[in-house]
């Protein structure tokens, strides 16, 4: 088995799908040994903020000396970035051979009779194996989607776990309310583990965060906005003082610094439980943390920003953005959603924030195609073009940029930001 192979072989388990549950990969990590079991983890669940979040505390972790594994869903340019190590994807050679293993290893349930793992149950046990044959102290580990019966909350009580903010996305399987999807993020909320929650959780949200850590045994925090300074913020991020703690969260928007808090509470909470984590490592370890394609810069001549903002939630942090980081700024937006996301919502909301907009279409099967997303645009833009390849789209906008001196955002769907990201590198440099 080469590289592709084992790209082909994870992605092509799909068929294999069947209803939520943690049996199957409870069985599989059995085979394996259990290698959850072998190292602590940050459980981070929630609907928007989870892989900046993650992010975060994985940097903090490194800082303060830990060997830390990092867990995210999706990726954005290449599969290698889903499970990493102090900062560094799974090497090839390494994927390659944990594919196997767990090929073998899946084949043989199903000799058993028993059921066979999903595609994201065989990545999330590949990560369990890779950190700890490599290991690691502590894992930031993303839930995949929900909490309750995802396939990450397979471990033990955590050292922390963060609930970043929870907004509608998914409704067909977490519910239709707040009060739903919550009660489903909250799942990974276990005895004795302090339960971080994002500081403007929605309050229906919050009230059932508070409810099930008290139920739970679990020690319920929320940041003290009354303890947070704005010292400064543009394009590089925000630099803030919290609580007796001055940093910068390199990320660009509000949004971030709310995140961040969260990490500074979780790490605290963990300092306090005989981690060896310090006010200097928290400062330090946000500070350089490195995270992509949300309001990243990625160019310039002409500027170029791209974000992932897939869902109402995501797009109100995106425009709030926009009109404060890049009020004095006309933009020139490329766009492209899938067909099972709000677009209805998402599309007119940077819309009527661009001077003109690019619809594309996203590299997935599930793709609301460039023309319709163009006819939805108009309705907020009086400059819309549709261009259905993605690279084209980059093109025609950069073209233009530097004409008239706009900057250049691409957002949406990862499967547009991905595909335009290294584009963009490989063709204009930086």
């Amino acid at each position: 088995m080469n590289y592709e192979q084992a790209l082909d072989y994870i992605h092509g388990i799909k068929r294999f799908s069947t209803k939520p549950g943690l049996q199957r990969i409870l069985n599989l990590l059995h085979d394996m040994g259990d290698p959850q079991r072998s190292m602590n983890y940050v459980h981070v669940a929630g609907t928007n903020g989870k892989g900046s979040t993650v992010a975060m505390c994985a940097s903090v972790m490194r800082h303060a000396g830990y060997r830390t594994g990092e867990f995210i869903s999706p990726f954005l340019e290449r599969f290698n970035e889903r499970m990493q190590i102090n900062g560094e994807p799974i090497p090839d050679d390494k994927l390659v051979e944990l594919t196997e293993y767990t090929k073998k290893l899946a084949d043989g349930m199903l000799e058993r009779g028993l059921a066979h793992p999903t595609e994201f149950e065989i990545v999330t046990a590949m990560a369990f194996k890779y950190w700890e044959q490599s290991g690691c102290d502590l894992v930031s580990l993303e839930v995949g989607m929900g909490g309750r019966l995802d396939a990450t909350n397979v471990i033990d009580p955590p050292a922390a776990a963060i609930i970043a903010t929870i907004a509608y996305d998914h409704c067909h399987y977490l519910g239709d309310t707040l009060t739903e999807i919550a009660y489903e993020k909250c799942g990974i909320v276990k005895p004795g583990s302090p339960v971080i929650c994002y500081a403007e959780q929605p309050e229906e949200a919050r009230i059932v965060i508070e409810r099930i850590c008290r139920e739970r045994g679990a020690e319920f925090i929320i940041p003290d906005m009354s303890a947070l300074e704005i010292l400064d913020s543009g394009l590089y991020g925000t630099h803030f003082r919290y609580s007796g703690l001055e940093t910068t969260v390199p990320l660009m928007g509000r949004h971030q610094v709310i995140n961040a808090l969260s990490v500074i509470e979780a790490m605290r909470a963990m300092a306090r439980r005989g981690y060896h984590i310090t006010d200097e490592d928290i400062a330090l370890g946000i500070r350089n943390t490195e995270w992509v394609g949300r309001l990243e810069q990625i160019h310039s001549d002409p500027d170029c920003i791209i974000d992932a903002a897939h869902n109402p939630e995501a797009v109100r942090a995106l425009s709030a953005a926009i009109e404060t980081l890049l009020s004095d700024r006309k933009i020139i937006t490329v766009m492209g959603m899938l067909a099972d996301k709000d677009y209805e919502f998402c599309i007119p909301e940077i819309a009527k924030r661009s001077s003109m907009v690019i619809t594309t279409t996203p590299t997935s099967g599930r793709a609301l195609p460039a023309s319709e997303s163009a006819e939805v645009a108009r309705a907020s833009c009086a400059a819309v073009e549709a261009v259905d390849d993605i690279c084209e789209a980059v093109d025609r906008a950069f073209e233009l940029a530097k004409k008239g001196g706009e900057t250049v955002l691409i957002c949406g769907s990862l499967y547009v930001i991905g595909v335009a990201k290294t584009y963009i590198r490989e063709r204009y440099g930086r």
